[in-house]
């Protein structure tokens, strides 16, 4: 059983709310939520103040915390590699989604990776249909601020638009990767599932 799952478990079986819970422990309700949800990691000192206000001791949800921390490592390794094959858009065009599915069809058996996988696939969808249609309209767009479609000796519009959205691209990719590296796995959290 996972922290999250434990702690909702032993929440529900004293009958007390999430609510109640984050009142007794002053933690943020939000927090309380992520944590039985899955999608962060407690630090120590939270998992303390949680199993005093469960009234249950700290070793009971700390060893959980080691042994999910232990089987994690393996599926955020290949989560970083899931994320990374984002990047492949720089290079060709449309294998940001390509990879990532490949990788992560190949690595859907882990829960972990399967859960974030699909998150990682649906920013990289979203990003793709968003940088399709800029770019599509980015001509229009033009048009009718400058009513030219060329502004002097600059590159084209359209193609710095496409750079500007790769660095995008590329930042969020990195900002995803530092927080697997910290072991978080709430990552692209505002993008909603696709697959």
């Amino acid at each position: 059983m996972l922290l999250g799952e434990k702690i909702s478990s032993l929440r529900k079986s004293k009958g007390i709310s999430q609510e109640l819970l984050a009142e007794d422990s002053n933690i943020s309700l939000r927090t309380i939520q992520r944590i039985e949800k899955g999608t962060t990691t407690p630090r120590p000192h939270t998992i303390k103040t949680l199993a005093n206000a469960l009234g249950v001791p700290v070793e009971q949800l700390s060893s959980i915390e080691a042994n999910t921390t232990a089987l994690n490592r393996i599926e955020l390794e290949k989560l970083k590699l899931i994320n990374f094959s984002a990047l492949a858009c720089l290079l060709i065009p449309f294998s940001n989604i390509l990879l990532t599915i490949i990788l992560w069809r190949k690595h859907k058996a882990y829960l972990l990776v399967n859960e974030i996988g699909r998150k990682i696939i649906s920013f990289q969808l979203l990003w793709t249909l968003g940088t399709l249609l800029l770019v599509f309209l980015t001509p229009f767009i033009q048009y009718s601020i400058v009513k030219s479609y060329v502004i002097g000796h600059f590159p084209p519009t359209i193609f710095l638009v496409y750079i500007a959205l790769l660095v995008l691209n590329l930042v969020f990719t990195i900002r995803a990767a530092k927080r697997l590296q910290k072991g978080r796995s709430d990552i692209y959290s505002f993008v909603p599932i696709l697959l």
